[in-house]
């Protein structure tokens, strides 16, 4: 395989020559637009000259949050460019039309209907524009103005009770995982459509396509495993008690003495290189074969703690060399900062300013995936808000002066201004 990370220019990516209008704020639809970024796509985000996504500014380096770098927006904003406007000035509108009209791709992410209060309806502009694909985010689907965050999505679809702590109570997965699922999502419904256009002929096109991604449908992709039995066999499993989704008595989470210990075991050679690991470790003939009578009779509770309490009596380095030896699956439960680190080397890098007026190059996250072929480019630092607004209007077809009075109006941001 080849680095992800190999010098690839925009112009060399897999997406070199595509234009993505990238309309969207907060997490799930900027992680798509960041994406096709990665590919090499030209992506302009559009965003309200008044400034209003709250990720821009969340940071815990006051100087980068003052500069709207903030640390989210940062990790996936490479790539992009920036147009700021009010998008209710009619002047401003016109623009947006003609810019659209050179994409290849609009994703949006407002609730159902806001765009085409804004005039620019996804059903008129497939009309208009045969070869756009609209890619339209929304929480719980284009018939619903229920408004939607990743928690509120967790626990309408099930997510949050799937994850519920050992005496019931639902939880929340700690960090916004359905933002993301989306994000994907939508990135892949992207390239169906684009290979769709691209496999028919440009005379039988008479609209684009409009793509519709929910995060409800997106979380529930996900989240096969919980609820195959019931739907295909029509049985509901009973919760098991273990800390493993197989509900296997010598699978789970063990303390070690110094952390989390992560082991798998769901078929006969693994419990039995379990069984090897502790007889390596001093565990006697007679607790191994205690241990399989009540793994064997599914006694959940006394086969974790019998393995818990042999497992505490070693560090994670120990029982990770004698796990890999008898082939068990298993992992200490580490920080992800920790994993980033093992694996950022092939991320992109991009600049950052500092507080000193230099520059510092910090990982952003990769593609996901590796091929024979480099697929990422090198990524322009994240934009700051506005930053191409100009050369954008220019673009569009507005006239110097025509912009700057969009400017003094205060209808057009740029950090350059």
């Amino acid at each position: 395989m080849s680095n992800p990370n190999s010098e690839l220019t925009a112009a060399q990516g897999p997406l070199a020559g595509l234009r993505v209008i990238d309309w969207t704020h907060v997490l799930a639809g900027p992680f798509t637009g960041y994406q096709l970024a990665l590919l090499g796509a030209e992506v302009i985000r559009i965003e309200r000259a008044d400034g209003d996504d709250m990720i821009r500014t969340k940071s815990l380096d006051p100087h980068l949050a003052a500069q709207g770098l903030g640390d989210t927006f940062v990790a996936q904003g490479g790539g992009k460019q920036s147009l700021a406007i009010d998008a209710r000035d009619p002047r401003l509108q016109q623009a947006l039309h003609a810019l659209i009209a050179s994409a290849d791709v609009l994703v949006e992410n407002f609730r159902p209907g806001k765009l085409a209060s804004l005039g620019f309806d996804p059903a008129a502009l497939i009309r208009r524009h045969p070869r756009l694909t609209v890619c339209s985010i929304t929480g719980f689907g284009p018939g619903s103005d229920q408004r939607a965050y990743d928690h509120v999505i967790q626990a309408a679809s099930g997510l949050m009770q799937a994850n519920a702590s050992a005496d019931g109570t639902p939880q929340r997965i700690g960090f916004p995982l359905v933002d993301y699922a989306v994000g994907q999502q939508a990135a892949l419904a992207i390239m169906t459509a684009l290979l769709r256009r691209e496999r028919t002929d440009p005379a039988r096109r008479t609209q684009g396509e409009w793509l519709q991604v929910s995060m409800l449908n997106a979380a529930l992709t996900l989240m096969a495993p919980v609820y195959a039995n019931e739907l295909v066999s029509g049985h509901k499993v009973p919760r098991s008690r273990s800390t493993a989704f197989s509900g296997s008595p010598l699978s789970g989470t063990f303390a070690v003495r110094d952390g989390h210990l992560a082991i798998v075991c769901n078929a006969r050679e693994q419990t039995l290189g379990l069984l090897a690991a502790l007889r390596d470790a001093g565990v006697t003939e007679t607790d191994l074969q205690g241990l399989a009578r009540v793994a064997g009779e599914g006694l959940v509770d006394e086969a974790q703690q019998l393995l818990g309490s042999w497992l505490a009596r070693d560090n994670s380095a120990s029982w990770l060399d004698r796990l890999s030896r008898h082939g068990v699956p298993a992992a200490m439960a580490i920080d992800a900062i920790q994993a980033v680190r093992a694996v950022c080397h092939d991320w992109p890098e991009i600049e950052l300013p500092t507080a000193e007026g230099g520059t510092r190059r910090v990982r952003v996250p990769g593609i996901g995936f590796a091929s024979t072929e480099p697929v990422t480019i090198g990524l322009r630092p994240p934009p700051r808000r506005g930053e191409h607004s100009r050369q954008w209007l220019e673009s569009a077809g507005l006239q110097k002066d025509d912009i700057d009075r969009l400017f003094q109006e205060g209808k057009v941001h740029s950090s350059n201004a």
